[in-house]
């Protein structure tokens, strides 16, 4: 069963989701850095760029959002849509060689409609779409196609088809529906209600987008809690605990129009420890920081990103099983694969995943691994593909992500290593300041110098390689003076003269 955390301070609100007591995901929201992700705008077209079919619009950031060709409302005609939950998309990746050109579609200075997909990551703009989604509880409203559709992770075909049946019946005239995972199982009526709640705001939207001018906001989305509480807090959770009494009120309240059952399963945290802390959330959250990631049975993964994917590594450790290699190897992918589906999530790790299991021998085994990764990932509500183990053992996989992943969202680059995780060694900055002397020797006339640099490469120079500086000075007939700066860092090297203690930097 589920179990949803929700620590609230003054800046920032932490929710954990937890499953079997263990930390599945965690959902943070600083007001210095707020999602908005579902938010919908009135947008002006800065710029269109046909060489990649995408335009820049203008929503009143900092940063222009991007609007790629296949993300306009019938660019792409009224054919297959793919249906995620909440969102609706041409079923073709980027659109390309399909539909009208952008340059047809929009022009600089125009208003267009657009909701945020994606929030800024890194250097780039919001992700932006011109097919409009308007989630409720049970169904989510789509003005901008005719579609309807039902939530893949409803697996009865026989349920399938009477949610459609009712759909047909319940939808609003010419816009599109999809019902969600939480209307399984419910009747006509919820999704009746639902509708009419969502056409009342679509009016509103369409109201205000013509009385404004752009850029404006037309319509933002619910706050991270209640967010929450509309689209994953359903029956197959046991408990939300919130640790705000303003906060539960709010959540009370709203479950009052949206789920009235569901109040029961609400409590108000009052103990005097951090609720977190209590619950060894804290703790986990700092293991979900590190790099390397121990399993029960003594291996570990290791798990590292880069700017093009992020790499996975499997090791035994100090697991040694009790028998065959095989069957040691075999225990430990599988509980790495349990492992790596939840810190995947856990971390919100995104774009291209390879993970190097340890290589097995006998091909059922290769299967099973694949079963028991693809089964440990259905929990995760972002969308993932998993490709078959190649024959170095690695398995290529992709993960939608929406928003920064943990590292990034807690951390910031090292200022020492500008985040290489690597410096220049002693000894590498050693004979790089005596073959900056060299070159300056060469070039200057000036007779005495002192050399600044980092405490370790001083100490180098005045003792193991003291004799190195020596045959320099001697070769070019200079006087040098070694000064330890306590403040540098390793691969900072400075020449100043004897003289006027001024840098030489010819």
């Amino acid at each position: 069963m589920k179990e949803f955390l929700i620590n609230v301070a003054p800046l920032e609100t932490r929710i954990a989701v937890l499953e079997e007591k263990r930390l599945a995901e965690l959902i943070i929201e600083r007001q210095e850095n707020r999602s908005v992700v579902g938010n919908i705008y009135k947008g002006k077209v800065e710029s269109v760029l046909p060489g990649i079919q995408a335009a820049f619009i203008d929503i009143g950031f900092e940063k222009n959002g991007f609007l790629y060709v296949s993300d306009i409302a019938g660019a792409e005609g009224t054919g297959d849509f793919v249906f995620e939950e909440g969102t609706a998309k041409p079923n073709q990746r980027g659109g390309r060689g399909r539909g009208p050109a952008i340059d047809k579609l929009l022009k600089k200075g125009q208003s267009i409609m657009v909701q945020v997909s994606k929030d800024t990551l890194g250097t780039k703009g919001v992700r932006l779409t011109n097919y409009v989604t308007l989630p409720g509880r049970y169904c989510v409203l789509m003005p901008t196609v005719s579609n309807i559709g039902v939530s893949r992770k409803i697996d009865s075909d026989k349920e399938r088809d009477r949610l459609r049946k009712i759909l047909q019946k319940v939808r609003p005239k010419g816009l599109g529906v999809i019902l969600r995972t939480a209307a399984e199982d419910r009747e006509k009526a919820d999704f009746e209600a639902d509708l009419k709640y969502l056409t009342k705001e679509w009016q509103k939207i369409k109201n205000k987008m013509e009385s404004v001018k752009a850029p404006c906001l037309l319509h933002e989305d619910l706050s991270p809690v209640l967010r929450l509480v509309r689209d994953t807090f359903t029956s197959d959770v046991s408990r939300l605990t919130v640790d705000s009494e303003s906060e539960y009120s709010r959540i009370l309240n709203f479950l009052d129009s949206f789920g009235p059952a569901l109040k029961k399963r609400c409590k108000l945290y009052k103990g005097k420890r951090p609720m977190f802390d209590r619950m060894g959330v804290e703790e986990e959250i700092e293991k979900a920081l590190n790099r390397k990631v121990y399993l029960k049975s003594g291996g570990h993964i290791c798990i590292d990103q880069t700017e093009a994917l992020i790499a996975i590594d499997v090791n035994t450790g100090r697991f040694t099983g009790s028998s065959r290699l095989e069957e040691t190897v075999f225990k430990t992918n599988m509980e790495a694969a349990e492992e790596i589906a939840r810190q995947v999530r856990l971390r919100d790790l995104g774009g291209i995943i390879v993970i190097d299991f340890i290589d097995m021998q006998y091909e059922r085994n290769r299967k099973e691994l694949i079963r028991k990764l693809s089964e440990c990932l259905k929990g995760d509500r972002a969308k993932t593909t998993i490709s078959e183990i190649s024959e170095l053992g690695m398995i290529e996989m992709t993960r939608k992500r929406v928003k920064h992943n943990l590292i990034k969202a807690l951390s910031q680059p090292c200022p020492y290593c500008d985040g290489s995780g690597m410096v220049r060694s002693v000894t590498t900055m050693t004979f790089g300041a005596l073959r900056k002397l060299e070159n300056l020797f060469c070039r200057s006339k000036e007779k005495k110098v002192i050399l600044q640099v980092h405490a370790d490469v001083a100490r180098r120079l005045r003792n193991e390689n003291k004799d190195l500086l020596e045959a320099i000075a001697q070769r070019f007939d200079r006087e040098i003076a070694v000064e330890s700066v306590s403040d540098f860092h390793i691969t900072a090297v400075k020449i100043l003269s004897g003289r006027t203690r001024k840098e030489i930097t010819a």
